[in-house]
């Protein structure tokens, strides 16, 4: 009887040691070699599912950002207000932290490879509507135009992705109190 894999479970399972790998070592330290002998594969196994180097981190830029704004969208699913559902996309524990690390170590290579920098545009406006929705739905923040309302959800994911690349970089001085209380002025402002 022949052995049944999951080809998409696979492939994101190779993705998430990359990913580790990315998180702790960056890109250059990523190579099919690695991946492959740390998810107990032969390299022949990893290209199947990944034609090269370039293809693999592609998915791997994909997984992280997705995945990030699907814990947001899981949150507010759950019935959670703007600041915790905003508070799904901050670096607040080490998982996260290690997304963050992920996107910051490929925004050199989004700006010399058409491809990643669609990737970035991309997923940077699906945060913006997913942070429009959520204003939409905030019972305390004013009704807004829609053109106000796009303004107010950059401004927030502005603040999102500063305030991560302070935490990513500093964690030490930007512990979990101090985001969720920089993120909550943030909206505070939006209530006038």
């Amino acid at each position: 009887m022949p052995l049944i894999v999951d080809h998409d479970a696979r492939r994101r399972e190779v993705g998430a040691i990359a990913a580790r790998l990315i998180a702790t070592s960056g890109l250059e330290g990523v190579t099919m070699r690695d991946v492959a002998r740390l998810a107990g594969f032969s390299t022949a196994v990893v290209s199947h599912y990944f034609d090269n180097k370039r293809a693999l981190l592609l998915f791997v830029y994909r997984m992280a950002l997705m995945d990030t704004v699907a814990r947001a969208r899981r949150t507010r699913d759950r019935g959670a207000g703007l600041q915790k559902c905003l508070e799904a996309l901050l670096p607040l524990d080490r998982d996260r932290r290690d997304r963050w690390k992920i996107w910051f170590a490929f925004w050199g290579m989004a700006m010399e490879d058409a491809a990643f920098l669609a990737e970035q545009q991309q997923r940077g406006r699906e945060a913006r509507l997913l942070i429009v929705e959520l204003l939409e739905t905030a019972s305390d923040i004013p009704a807004a135009s829609a053109e106000e309302r796009d303004m107010q959800a950059r401004r927030l994911l502005v603040a999102v992705t500063g305030l991560s690349g302070q935490a990513t970089y500093d964690p030490a001085d930007w512990p979990r109190a101090r985001q969720r209380a920089l993120l909550g002025m943030e909206i505070a402002a939006l209530r006038g």
